[in-house]
């Protein structure tokens, strides 16, 4: 049996495809970071899915895209992992997610692929190949318009005590915020963009109100201006998204796009059907 993996930040989406069949079936486990996490935390990740851990064994063939595997120390580290669990795997790839963005969202045509999730990134895809951009740089000095990058916004108002009111008793009685807890979980746990992205959810309840609607606008704005602009003749591109914050926030990242003269492509929140149906096809 062949497995594809798309794994961000949050989860990490498993697509099992027998051929002899046509099959297929997802399992999710939680994501995986090659960055903070170590080989024995990948595979206590990846071992958590019971189901997914049953047919390890027959997996023959693995392509795998994810997060922080932009170096050959962190696609080193994933393998490893991933041939501990699997290990009848005859064959493993692994590479950045950027490219399973660029399959799911360009297929064989030239374009912009983005991914806005609980981090971001870019890069432009000829149809087969991609270049280089300036993103993924990590949640802490990048990730524009994630939602790690929102979480933290709404973390530092929430501690600045500038956000509206309405929002505030909000946090408070629905994720009981209080400073220790906020340093507690940012500066000491692991995972803390996972954590920040947790807030997420606030743009979508608050959308109407102007301090969401300011917040979207900076955030979609930034990540035009870091990650769209940077490729040449950007105008000339569709340019498509996946992940849940740019699929939620379609249309104020549509007004964003207009403002930059832009064209959108596809905007997919779930990329592993695609990225199967992409390699099977190609046999």
């Amino acid at each position: 049996m062949i497995l594809f993996a798309d794994s961000g930040s949050t989860k990490t989406s498993w697509l099992i495809f027998n051929p002899i069949n046509g099959e297929k079936k997802i399992y999710e486990t939680l994501g995986i970071y090659p960055t903070t996490h170590s080989k024995a935390e990948i595979v206590q990740k990846i071992a958590s899915n019971q189901e997914l851990l049953k047919l390890a064994n027959q997996i023959q063939t693995i392509t795998y895209f994810g997060t922080g595997c932009s170096s050959k120390e962190r696609i080193g580290l994933v393998e490893s992992a991933l041939r501990d669990v699997f290990t009848q795997a005859k064959s493993i790839a692994v590479d950045h997610d950027v490219k399973a963005a660029a399959i799911a969202v360009c297929g064989k045509e030239p374009g912009i692929a983005c991914i806005i999730g609980t981090g971001s990134n870019s890069v432009f895809y000829d149809g087969e190949k991609l270049t280089d951009s300036y993103a993924g740089i990590g949640y802490i000095l990048g990730d524009e318009a994630s939602g790690a990058y929102f979480g933290k916004l709404i973390i530092r108002d929430f501690l600045y005590h500038l956000l509206p009111k309405e929002i505030e008793t909000f946090l408070i009685d629905n994720y009981k915020l209080d400073k220790d807890s906020i340093f507690r979980l940012v500066y000491k746990e692991a995972s803390p963009n996972r954590y920040l992205a947790g807030f997420a959810p606030v743009l979508s309840q608050f959308r109407d109100t102007d301090y969401v609607q300011v917040l979207l606008q900076r955030g979609f704005t930034e990540f035009f201006d870091f990650h769209i602009t940077c490729f040449e003749n950007y105008q000339e591109y569709p340019i498509g998204f996946v992940g849940s914050i740019a699929t939620i926030f379609k249309t104020e990242l549509e007004r964003v796009a207009n403002d930059f003269e832009c064209t959108l492509g596809k905007f997919v929140t779930n990329p592993i059907n695609a990225i199967a149906d992409f390699y099977i096809e190609k046999k």
